[in-house]
């Protein structure tokens, strides 16, 4: 049976520039990847794009709360065409695969400090 998965998320540019300052480099690199961080420039506004981003991938995937599922597990990284594309590894991939989910697409905004991701997948268990 197939089934559609959807994740949604809001973010504040605000709460990631606080992270930045409060933590630096440990926070950076705790919630996003190198390709991530390439991709935003470390931009504070583009990073909560990413981190809603994650957060809607992660709420599509339904881990029960014996799962724990690392954020740098959830990548939202820009294809060849600039259109952002998710990258699962490790936790989240496995989790993925096991309600047959092969690709999930997402979408982000960010305006005046807010950033909005949604992200859409087909589940075919």
């Amino acid at each position: 049976m197939t089934q559609i998965r959807t994740g949604c998320d809001l973010a504040s540019a605000d709460d990631v520039r606080a992270g930045i300052t409060a933590h630096g480099e440990r926070y950076l690199s705790r919630v996003f990847t190198p390709r991530e961080r390439a991709d935003t420039g470390d931009d504070p506004e583009r990073l909560a794009a990413r981190f809603a981003g994650k957060e809607a991938v992660v709420k599509l995937l339904r881990p029960s709360p014996s799962d724990a599922v690392p954020l740098q597990d959830v990548a939202i990284v820009l294809d060849a065409h600039g259109a952002p594309v998710v990258e699962l590894s490790g936790a989240a991939a496995d989790l993925a695969g096991s309600v047959g989910i092969s690709s999930i697409d997402v979408s982000l905004s960010h305006e005046r400090g807010l950033a909005l991701a949604t992200a859409v997948a087909l589940s075919q268990r």
